[in-house]
C-alpha cells in the first residue's frame, strides 16, 4: 500500500511540473517574443482597449478588448521602426510606430496624430529584416544635416544643435537633438517644452509641447545631407501624399496640437499657417480636450 500512495504521489508531482513548465515555457516564449521587436518583424501590438494583430500576408485586423473584429486594414508599408495601414472603406491611415510606442491616426491622406499608446508589442520570429538594397547613398534620419518645408527649414547647426529659420532665413529656435534612426531626427526645445520629429519616410515634422502627444505640422518637401543647400541643390522629393480636399470658399481649419490659450494660439497658429502657405484668421478652438486643436487658415 505504502508502496501504491508513493507511485500515485510521484505521478501527481511529475504532472505538476508539466504544467508549470508549460506555464513558464508560454511566459518565456511571450517575453522573447516582446525582445527585439522592430517595424519588420512585429506582428501584434496591444493597447488599452484592444489590439492589432496581422491576420495575413498584407493583411491586418483591429479587435476590441471582448476580442471582437472591429476594423480591417491593408499593410502598405514598412520601414525599421514602423508599419503604415490604409483602411480603404473609410480611407483612414495609420502607423503603427514601434520606436515612440504611438499607433497614429490620420485619414484621407492628410496629417497623422498620436491615438493609442502602445503597452505591448510581439514579433514574428519567422521574419527576418530585409537586407539593405545596394544603391547609392540617399538622405535618411542618420545622415539629415538640412530638411525643407513651405515656411523654412530646420538645419544642423553644431553637434547636437539644431535651428529652425523661417521663409526669409532669419532664426526662429533652437533645438537639441535627442535622437536619431532609420528615418527620423528627434528635437527638443526644453525652453518650450516643445518636441519635434523629422520624419523622412513620411515627410512630415511631427510636433508636442507639454509632454502631450505628437501631431504632424509641417510638411517636408526636401531633405539635404549637407547643411547650407540652396534650392538648386535639394534633392528631388518623393512626390507627396495628395492633401486633403479643402472644403468650399476661402478658409479651412488645419490641426495645430493642443492649443492651451488664447496666448498660446497666437504663437501656434501663424506657424502652422506659414507651412500651409496660408494665413491665420484669428480663429481657433479644440476638438479633442488636451490633445488637439485647430487654426483656421485662410488661403
Amino acid at each position: 500500500m505504502k508502496l501504491l500512495n508513493k507511485a500515485v504521489a510521484m505521478s501527481l508531482t511529475v504532472a505538476l511540473l508539466g504544467t508549470t513548465s508549460l506555464v513558464f515555457s508560454e511566459a518565456a516564449l511571450a517575453q522573447r517574443q516582446q525582445q527585439g521587436v522592430n517595424g519588420y518583424n512585429v506582428w501584434e501590438v496591444r493597447f488599452n482597449g484592444g489590439l492589432f494583430r496581422e491576420t495575413g500576408r498584407g493583411h491586418w485586423t483591429e479587435y476590441g478588448a471582448d476580442g471582437r473584429v472591429k476594423y480591417t486594414f491593408s499593410e502598405t508599408g514598412r520601414d525599421d521602426w514602423s508599419v503604415y495601414l490604409n483602411d480603404s472603406s473609410r480611407n483612414v491611415q495609420l502607423q503603427i510606430d514601434i520606436h515612440r510606442n504611438w499607433i497614429r491616426l490620420g485619414d484621407r491622406g492628410g496629417p497623422k496624430r498620436d491615438f493609442y499608446p502602445i503597452t505591448s508589442a510581439y514579433r514574428n520570429e519567422g521574419r527576418m529584416r530585409p537586407a539593405p538594397p545596394t544603391r547609392s547613398v540617399e538622405t535618411d534620419g542618420r545622415n539629415v544635416q538640412q530638411v525643407f518645408f513651405s515656411g523654412g527649414s530646420f538645419r544642423k547647426t553644431g553637434p547636437g544643435r539644431w535651428t529652425e529659420y523661417n521663409a526669409q532665413g532669419r532664426a526662429m529656435f533652437n533645438f537639441t537633438e535627442t535622437g536619431r534612426d532609420k528615418w527620423s531626427v528627434y528635437l527638443n526645445d526644453r525652453s518650450r517644452n516643445v518636441r519635434l520629429q523629422l520624419d523622412l519616410y513620411r515627410k512630415w515634422v511631427g510636433y508636442a509641447d507639454n509632454g502631450g502627444a505628437m501631431s504632424d505640422l509641417y510638411q517636408i518637401q526636401s531633405a539635404s545631407r549637407r547643411r547650407g543647400a540652396s534650392p538648386s541643390q535639394r534633392p528631388t522629393p518623393r512626390p507627396a501624399p495628395r492633401p486633403s480636399p479643402r472644403p468650399s470658399g476661402n478658409t479651412r481649419d488645419v490641426n495645430a496640437g493642443p492649443i492651451w490659450s488664447r496666448e498660446d494660439a497666437k504663437t501656434k497658429c501663424p506657424v502652422v499657417a506659414a507651412s500651409q502657405g496660408g494665413q491665420w484668421t484669428g480663429e481657433w478652438r479644440t476638438t479633442v480636450q488636451g490633445k488637439m486643436s485647430v487654426c483656421e487658415i485662410r488661403f
